[in-house]
C-alpha cells in the first residue's frame, strides 16, 4: 500500500514536471517567433533614383553662416470664416543653422587687352546652394498647444524648414554682401592668374 502511494506520488510529480517543461518550451518558441516578427517590423527600405547628371561650372566666393528662428502658428477657425476660435492655437518654434553659399553659376569672360593685361567679366551672382550645420542643423525649440487645440492641425515643421532653406529665400544676401563677393572674386582670379604669370594685370567688370 505504501509502495502504491509512493508510485502515484512519483507519477503525479512526473506529469507536473512534464507540463512545466512543455510550458517552458512553448514560451521559448513564442518568444523566438515574436522576436522575429518584431525584427521584421523594424526593417526599412530606401530607394534612390538619379534623375539627371549635369556638368556644373560653379564657383563659390562667399559662405554666409546663418542662424534663423522660425515661428508658425495654426488655429481652428469658425467654419466658412477666417475667425480663429480662442484657445485652439498650436505653435512651433524652430532654430535653423546653415551656410548659404554665394557665387557664380557661369564661367567668367576673359578678354585680352594687351600682352600682359586681361579684363575679367564676372557674371551675375547667384545662390549656389545651402549647407546645413554639421553639429546642430535643426532644433525644435518649442512645440505647444492651447487648452482646446486638440482639433487643430499640427504644424508641418518639415515644410517650414524647406521653405526657409530654399535658394529663393537667400537672394537678399546677394545684395547685402555684394562688395565682399567682388573682393573675393578679385582675390580668387588674381591668385589664379598669378600662378601662371606674376606680371599679368587684371581689370574687373561685374554684371548687375
Amino acid at each position: 500500500m505504501f509502495l502504491l502511494k509512493g508510485f502515484k506520488k512519483m507519477l503525479t510529480l512526473k506529469v507536473a514536471l512534464g507540463w512545466l517543461i512543455l510550458v517552458a518550451v512553448g514560451f521559448l518558441v513564442f518568444s523566438v517567433i515574436n522576436a522575429g516578427a518584431y525584427k521584421q517590423k523594424e526593417n526599412k527600405q530606401s530607394y534612390s533614383l538619379v534623375k539627371y547628371i549635369k556638368q556644373a561650372n560653379e564657383t563659390v566666393f562667399l559662405n554666409v553662416g546663418v542662424q534663423s528662428i522660425e515661428t508658425k502658428a495654426n488655429n481652428t477657425t469658425i467654419p466658412w470664416t477666417k475667425i480663429g476660435i480662442p484657445l485652439t492655437e498650436k505653435k512651433a518654434v524652430i532654430i535653423l543653422n546653415f551656410e548659404a553659399k554665394l557665387g557664380i553659376k557661369k564661367a567668367v569672360d576673359v578678354a585680352k587687352l594687351s600682352e600682359n593685361s586681361y579684363k575679367i567679366t564676372v557674371p551675375k551672382y547667384d545662390v549656389i546652394g545651402i549647407a546645413l550645420d554639421k553639429t546642430a542643423p535643426y532644433q525644435l525649440y518649442d512645440a505647444s498647444g492651447e487648452l482646446l487645440s486638440y482639433s487643430t492641425s499640427d504644424i508641418d515643421t518639415g515644410e517650414l524648414v524647406t521653405k526657409k532653406l530654399s535658394n529663393a529665400k537667400q537672394k537678399d544676401y546677394l545684395k547685402q554682401y555684394k562688395d565682399q563677393m567682388n573682393n573675393a572674386a578679385k582675390a580668387y582670379y588674381q591668385a589664379l592668374f598669378s600662378a601662371i604669370d606674376k606680371n599679368i594685370r587684371l581689370t574687373f567688370s561685374f554684371a548687375e
